[in-house]
């Protein structure tokens, strides 16, 4: 498997998010917490996705129309011999959009680097799936996908879980 690491920090990723909801801060009611707002419409956000379709690390999000979104993450872990990067570019089509969710179709596709001691291997994941997002807070929302993945290293299809967390500014 090409990128073992990986897939073990997605695991400690995905586990943040599931138990953010009971990490984050209980809201009341009175607060605002809403995607339709016409004073504030959430546009564009930046924040942390890990994904083997989307790719790992820094995200940012933005309307492409009220109803699609795109989304570029990427990274680059270095040491003095092993070089790591990805990036990756995902489209994101918003079935529904409730107050606080958001349910979406994605595809995407990343391209991974790794050169280690002069060797050099690199491949393009794609995928699709579905997602939620749910707004917590004014401002602050996570996302969690569940996508079927072509993994170009090991020419398999697997299903595989994505997870972020976003900022709206």
């Amino acid at each position: 498997m090409g990128f073992p690491h990986i897939k073990k920090r997605l695991i400690w990723v995905m586990l943040l998010g599931l138990m953010s909801p009971w990490l984050l801060p209980d809201y009341s009611a009175a607060e605002v917490r809403d995607w339709n707002r016409t004073d504030d419409p959430l546009y564009e956000s930046i924040g942390l996705h890990g994904g083997m379709a989307s790719g790992f690390g820094l995200s940012y999000k933005f309307p492409v129309k009220w109803w699609l979104y795109g989304q570029v993450t990427g990274g680059i872990w270095n040491t003095k011999e092993n070089k790591r990067s990805n990036l990756g570019l995902e489209i994101q089509y918003i079935l529904r959009q409730t107050g606080r969710d958001r349910i979406f179709l994605d595809a995407g596709s990343t391209y991974f680097y790794h050169k280690d001691n002069g060797q050099v291997k690199d491949h393009m994941n794609a995928g699709f799936g579905v997602g939620i997002e749910r707004l917590y807070g004014e401002r602050v929302s996570v996302q969690l996908q569940v996508d079927f993945i072509y993994q170009g290293n090991e020419e398999s299809m697997m299903l595989f879980p994505q997870v972020g967390m976003y900022y709206y500014f």
